[in-house]
């Protein structure tokens, strides 16, 4: 056998024995990984692992279903500030990832700080439940959990565990099948500072109850965050909901509002033109009647809506027209105070427009509005989300929809953290408006 003979003999049985090793590896292991927000603080946080594309989350936003070799990874976390003077905030977490074992990755904030969280569960059993625990809410003292059938309460049970502002409770198995969840003071179960309606723990399901801070975004101070498949919020069952009332009617006059048909005493009594009531408790149900009348003219219904008012939220509720002709918008209102922005929202009720809209607009201190697009457009009665904007000085301008100022300029100041609101009545002519300014203004 010549050398180039040899040569090729010896390239076939590398070539062999290359093969022969691949065939017999195997596929690392996977493991499920979900993340969610839960820092109210941020209106949305960023991340990624390594050098994925980061994805934006929300409050109480998350990733579901995500999938990953066993190994160890770099994961990051960060800020997405509006102003792109503001550097960005990282922080970063790495966790080994086992083989048997799914993750729950649980953004959480402590002192303003973003505190990445690990929830580790093993594969449950196939007929069974199973649930891990952890308090993320910096407001809420030390507490026992209890997790009972439906009906059944608390009297005699004992607690499932204690625990602290950023402590957990290890995963454990349960039958699977309905249940209720009980928050008590750590210690005293007299003191119920939570009671859920009823939810379901399905059998082969690891599930993750996460102690959640609201951040004012509603009327509790804090929920339980049940992650499964997808994510729900529990509320106590006494959980309430709020409305506030502004008086937008051409003519300028107050007028009382009442819920349900009560009016001894109306809801609001004599609400002033433009001028926000107080939060005040309205019923959580699907579908209420509001009504309003002229002060004390309880037989002269103006405006008769149905509304609905879910468990743990505020709304305002703006009415405005013509004598005898109200007509109604509704908006949700998030109360959480974002580091690093200000939030506004535009109102109006100058039904002098109508039909017609009005153009809303911030610019920078100075700038010229007809460079500009418009930041909400509104028709009478009409409100726009909660926009945000990086702290600083502006200018507010309204235009109709032929392109003519009917406001403005209106220099303005807004705050990092601050909430802002801005409501267009009728002006003193029929082609201009005059400009409330609400909330947190001065």
């Amino acid at each position: 056998m010549n050398l180039r003979s040899l040569a090729g003999y010896g390239l076939v049985c590398a070539v062999l024995l290359l093969g022969g090793c691949d065939s017999g590896r195997k596929a690392p292991a996977k493991v499920a990984v979900r993340v969610i927000n839960l820092a109210p603080s941020y209106s949305q946080l960023g991340f990624r692992r390594e050098q994925t594309q980061v994805e934006n989350l929300a409050f109480k936003g998350g990733l579901e279903n995500l999938t990953y070799d066993v190994d160890t990874y770099d994961f990051y976390v960060n800020t997405s500030p509006l102003d792109a003077s503001i550097a960005l905030q990282t922080w970063t977490f790495a966790p080994p990832l086992k083989e048997n074992n799914s993750y729950t990755f649980v953004l959480t904030e402590a002192a303003g700080d973003v505190v990445p969280v690990v929830l580790e569960s093993p594969t449950p059993p196939a007929a069974d439940g199973q649930f891990v625990v952890l308090h993320a809410a910096e407001n809420v003292p030390a507490v026992d959990l209890y997790l009972e059938r439906p009906g059944v309460g608390i009297g005699g049970a004992t607690p499932r565990g204690s625990l602290s502002f950023q402590g957990q409770l290890a995963p454990r198995t349960i039958a699977s099948g309905e249940y209720e969840l009980w928050l008590t003071a750590a210690g005293n179960p007299a003191n119920v500072l939570f009671a859920s309606g009823t939810f379901t723990l399905p059998a082969g399901a690891a599930a993750a109850l996460v102690i959640t801070p609201e951040g004012n975004s509603g009327t509790a101070a804090f929920s339980v965050t049940l992650l499964q498949a997808g994510s729900a919020s529990l509320y106590d069952r006494n959980a309430t909901a709020e409305m506030r009332v502004i008086n937008g009617a051409a003519d300028g006059a107050a007028r009382d509002i009442a819920i349900g048909g009560a009016f001894t005493p109306p809801l609001f009594s004599a609400a002033s033109f433009a001028t926000p009531t107080p939060y005040a408790s309205v019923p959580v149900a699907a579908s209420t009647q509001i009504t309003v009348t002229p002060v004390g003219n309880q037989g002269v219904f103006e405006l008769d809506q149905a509304f609905s008012a879910f468990a743990n939220t505020r709304q305002t509720f703006l009415f405005s027209g013509a004598a005898g002709a109200l007509l109604p918008v509704f908006a949700i209102e998030d109360g959480r105070h974002i580091r690093n922005e200000a939030r506004i929202r535009f109102w109006t009720a100058a039904s002098q427009f109508n039909p017609g809209f009005l153009d809303f607009l911030l610019t920078a201190r100075g700038a010229d509005q007809a460079l500009q697009p418009a930041d909400a457009i509104l028709g009478a009665p009409g409100a726009s989300s909660q926009l945000s904007f990086p702290p600083g000085d502006y200018d507010i301008y309204v235009r109709t929809d032929t392109g003519a100022i009917a406001s403005g300029p209106t220099p303005v100041h807004m705050d990092a953290g601050g909430l802002y609101g801005v409501l267009a009545v009728n002006g003193p002519d029929s082609a201009t408006v005059n400009l409330v300014l609400l909330d947190d203004f001065p």
